[in-house]
């Protein structure tokens, strides 16, 4: 089949470049038996011009939707190129390892505390009184979304905890799916509502406490998944489980836990196809469960780009998909723009993500885009710098914590890119490396945008005002990890910036940003907000001393992380890992071959190692009263293959 396709292949080509010779001979007029002329024919368009092949931009030639041939596989192996290629925001340059990194590695988050031979039921003792359960839920529907989720779930969660809760044992036994998602809910509800809890304040001590108790949530939420086989029967609730789990792990400071869990919940939404479009599923699920699936996924892609965005690492999820985005059940015109906004910020951040050479055109384009997107949002979500006086009003919860998220988000994004942007570009033409600005880089630079440093130090003073407006007016928001961990790394080049210049204007963000940290770290609000201390006092402290180890505000890729231990970085251990080679290596060329014939080719060889070895092998190898080779004389029946 493949030869005959060539074959018509070939039969095309040749009759398309016969019509293309013979268009000319066609345009003199033709005359009829009347002798009237005739106007000239029209030479009809090669097939290739007339047809229009779907999603042109993309490449067709797929495992599923395409016919890859194996010529063009050994063509792009013969022309894959793995330099450099560029600026990415995915592929960070690696950092050395830190000998003063952080080394006080957290526990494994998911302690095994039960027996497997007592079964999902055992988890029900682990389960608080009623009146708590039911607290920590309202604190969940309260509290949690703001932070961790950009879509709020329904009200629901109560009446169909009731319902579990009636027949516990049976439903634990049954359903230990739905066990191990009531388990994460109340995690989450614990940690994001003890700011309520302690009379709307941060008391010193009060998160240790609480996670105490939030760990075995977690961990009973895992043992009941164990029970459920989600690892190849994963179902909805189950792949919810994981996902609110991802949050807790990340605003208790094991963010890499988080995004090693993460990748395997992405493995298994693949299994149950949350990336199709529900109606073209067999069955299609019904209205309600449709909207879950497609917000669980949405979700997963928003997550996808933040794990991506702060680690510098590739995404998880490759594609999209044709799962449409949710649609908000609501008139209200506010949070129907909220919706469109995230679903389009989502887009555009996997977009700069996927980008392989970010050129300053594509980092002028790619911050136009963002900038743009922003001034979309109502004005009653638009966070402004005037929020932190607490004379102005601002919206209610949560829509001033979400504001402010994405916000921080997207000067996250414009400082990441413009950090890459090369400065001064403009070189001699004898220069091989980007010698003259492009037509699209003038352009880009002819407007009153900021580029380049003057960008980069702008969005890092913006990103901080967020982090002060919830110090100052959002505080159960604190919480968040995600702008504690953008913030430090804004002070951080907010200070390097200082260095650079010796110009001080910056100092007092900087300041109030290190004392929100020590704040953080006094109250333990998170546990790496005493990294954060350590490592901007040490930065604040060379501003006397002119010392700067961590280089210059410009040229950088990815972010300053509090957890990062360095792991890609040589670390010699103290047992030498497995070294995997291709199979039949140590077989001589010569004796290649199959069959019989090659065995006892390769057992000769072998044979004469040994004996090369002082070693008498070949007594080893067979009786001594046989001196027979292992070649058969006679080839074996093989008929019953063909029978």
């Amino acid at each position: 089949m493949r030869a005959e396709n060539i074959r018509l292949k070939e039969r095309v080509r040749r009759f398309l470049s016969d019509q293309q010779v013979t268009f000319k001979d066609d345009d003199e007029p033709s005359v009829t038996e009347n002798g009237l002329k005739q106007p000239p024919k029209i030479p009809s368009k090669p097939a290739g011009l007339r047809q229009k092949k779907f999603m042109s931009g993309e490449p067709t030639d797929n495992l599923y939707f395409g016919t890859p041939g194996l010529a063009s596989v050994i063509t792009d192996f013969a022309s894959l190129n793995v330099s450099p290629q560029g600026a990415t925001l995915t592929h960070t340059a690696a950092r050395g390892v830190d000998i003063f990194a952080w080394q006080d590695a957290p526990s494994y988050p998911f302690a095994t505390m039960w027996s497997s031979h007592a079964g999902a039921v055992a988890l029900l003792g682990c389960l608080p009184s009623e009146q708590d359960l039911h607290s920590y839920l309202e604190a969940f529907q309260r509290r949690a979304q703001s932070c961790s989720f950009p879509h709020t779930p329904e009200e629901c969660t109560v009446v169909e905890v009731k319902r579990f809760l009636s027949n516990a044992e049976h439903n634990a036994f049954v359903h230990p799916d739905m066990l191990a998602l009531l388990f994460a809910t109340l995690a989450q509800g614990l940690q994001n509502g003890v700011y309520d809890r302690y009379g709307e304040q941060w008391v010193e001590g009060a998160m240790e406490e609480e996670l105490r108790k939030g760990d075995v949530y977690i961990a009973a939420a895992m043992q009941a998944l164990r029970f459920a086989s989600f690892m190849n029967r994963p179902t909805l609730l189950g792949i919810q489980t994981l996902i609110m789990i991802g949050p807790y792990l990340t605003n208790s400071g094991k963010f890499l836990d988080a995004w090693a869990l993460f990748g395997v919940t992405i493995r298994l939404a693949h299994s149950i196809g949350l990336h199709r479009n529900p109606s073209r599923l067999d069955p299609a699920p019904p209205l309600k469960e449709t909207a879950i699936r497609q917000a669980l996924w949405w979700w997963m892609l928003h997550m996808d780009q933040q794990y991506s965005m702060t680690l510098g690492r590739p995404l998880g999820i490759s594609g999209i998909g044709d799962c449409p985005p949710p649609e908000p059940l609501t008139t209200d015109p506010t949070i129907m723009r909220l919706f469109t906004y995230i679903s389009q910020f989502t887009v555009l951040a996997r977009q700069i993500l996927s980008s392989n050479a970010l050129t300053n055109a594509k980092i002028d384009a790619f911050t136009d885009k963002l900038l743009r997107l922003k001034d979309t949002l109502p004005d009653a979500i638009q966070f402004d710098a005037t929020w932190l006086d607490e004379r102005n009003p601002i919206p209610e919860w949560p829509l001033e914590a979400q504001a402010a998220v994405f916000y921080g988000k997207t000067q996250n994004f414009l400082i990441l890119l413009n950090r890459q942007r090369i400065e001064n570009s403009r070189r001699d033409s004898n220069d091989s490396g980007l010698s003259v600005q492009s037509p699209e880089d003038r352009s880009s630079d002819s407007d009153n945008v900021p580029r380049g440093r003057e960008r980069v130090i702008e969005s890092c003073r913006a990103l901080l005002n967020c982090f002060e407006f919830f110090h100052t007016r959002v505080r159960a928001a604190m919480i968040c990890w995600t702008m504690g961990q953008q913030a430090f790394n804004a002070a951080m080049i907010l200070t390097m910036a200082m260095l650079e210049t010796s110009d001080q204007a910056d100092l007092g963000v900087v300041q109030n940003a290190y004392s929100t940290f020590v704040e953080m770290n006094q109250k333990g609000i998170h546990k790496l907000a005493g990294v954060a201390v350590e490592k901007l006092g040490n930065l604040l402290k060379g501003l006397n001393t002119r010392d700067c180890q961590l280089g210059g505000v410009m040229g950088a890729t990815g972010m300053l992380l509090l957890e990062d231990p360095g792991l890609q970085g040589f670390i010699p251990e103290e047992f030498t890992p497995l070294n995997f080679r291709m199979a039949g290596g140590d077989i001589p060329m010569t004796n290649v071959g199959t069959g019989w014939a090659a065995r006892g080719a390769g057992a000769g060889s072998n044979l004469m190692r040994n004996q090369a070895m002082g070693q008498d092998a070949h007594a080893q190898a067979m009786p001594a009263s046989r001196g027979k080779p292992l070649v058969p004389t006679k080839r074996p029946n093989l008929n019953y293959l063909t029978r």
